[in-house]
């Protein structure tokens, strides 16, 4: 996406997300952009079809108005209508994903991910989403994953903030460390 598009994309993500607060409508408008969005995700030609330059801007509006017919919320059937006006249908996903990284932000709750050796215990992982929540103040959405290249110990991603306790960062570290030391 060029940056021009990504920029956009948070400016109607933000605008959406004020009209949300303002009518007291958050939730609403987050399940029907998540409908949106897993439809937009499972009809490639849907948003072909909002593409097309030879498509009229009523007809696409048409479209929508079929596809999600009272399934959506009508200010985002708006919004949708209002983005192909302004020739924008192509960063209907991009402001999917603003609006829902906002959403999480003004709830407070983060996406976390655990990469482990082994699989985690349910303890484990509740020890971790408890440690974590305690650490951050946000409630966490964890996923976990085994990769057995790690050796033992953690990889915790959580956002843009990586804590690598995995055995393998160590030795990495721990020879990085003895090439400094000089024998004489």
């Amino acid at each position: 996406m060029a940056r021009g598009d990504m920029s956009a994309a948070r400016r109607y993500a933000k605008a959406l997300f004020n009209l949300a607060r303002e009518r007291e409508n958050l939730d609403a408008i987050a399940d029907s952009l998540a409908v949106v969005t897993s439809t937009a995700q499972g009809s490639p030609d849907l948003m072909t079809m909002l593409h097309h330059p030879l498509i009229t801007k009523e007809r696409k509006k048409e479209l929508l108005a079929q596809v999600f017919g009272g399934e959506i919320q009508a200010d985002v059937q708006n919004f949708l209508f209002l983005l192909v006006e302004k020739d924008r249908a192509s960063i209907i996903p991009s402001v999917a994903r603003e609006f829902a990284r906002l959403t999480d932000e003004h709830r407070r709750v983060a996406d976390a991910e655990v990469v482990s050796a082994v699989p985690l215990s349910q303890e484990q992982t509740s020890a971790i989403v408890n440690q974590l929540q305690t650490s951050t103040g946000y409630t966490i959405r964890l996923t976990t994953r085994v990769d057995e290249t790690i050796l033992g110990g953690l990889v915790i991603r959580v956002g843009d903030k990586l804590m690598d306790g995995s055995v393998v960062t160590r030795l990495q570290t721990m020879r990085d460390g003895l090439k400094q030391i000089k024998v004489s």
